[in-house]
């Protein structure tokens, strides 16, 4: 199982969301970074549209949102099993996985018909969106975390020794 070699968050103004890089050098949102950021969502009643097939999060299963739920979106869904530095076994999901979920969001409310419980997950689906346009999520999650400075010195380590074989 994946480690993390590096933790940290997100920061949307007020939102939050706990992002880790994991030693095998994938980037994961955590489960309950995810859950949190978009505003402590609960479980909901009626899940019956995905209880077979796909592993989408149960706050997507809702019967409304299920023409704003494509096939990309349930390729990405899968969770991603990992320790935390501390050990503590966690749940993530692909970088690319926050904003699918953000724009499933953005089309429903957009077509009218979020119930009014799910009006908070949307306008926080907003504010993380615009800021997800501005800059890669992958990079976000790397400044988070502080690994931008690993990588980088990865990358300068790579020029040296590429340097010393010509």
């Amino acid at each position: 199982m994946p480690q993390a070699t590096h933790e940290g968050v997100l920061r949307f103004g007020a939102i939050e969301i706990e992002v880790a890089v994991l030693d095998n050098g994938l980037r994961v949102i955590t489960q309950t970074g995810l859950m949190v950021g978009l505003g402590h969502i609960r479980p909901p009643k009626g899940r019956q549209y995905y209880r077979s097939g796909a592993n989408l999060p149960a706050f997507l299963t809702v019967q409304g949102l299920k023409p704003f739920i494509g096939e990309d979106l349930v390729t990405i869904a899968n969770q991603i099993e990992f320790r935390t530095k501390q050990g503590v076994k966690a749940f993530g999901y692909a970088p690319n996985f926050l904003q699918k979920v953000c724009d499933v969001f953005a089309r429903a409310q957009h077509a009218g018909v979020l119930k009014a419980t799910q009006h908070n997950i949307a306008n926080r689906a907003q504010i993380i969106a615009e800021q997800l346009e501005r800059s890669c999520t992958m990079r976000l999650i790397d400044v988070a975390t502080s690994y931008q400075e690993i990588r980088e010195t990865q990358a300068q380590q790579n020029t040296y020794r590429r340097q010393e074989c010509i």
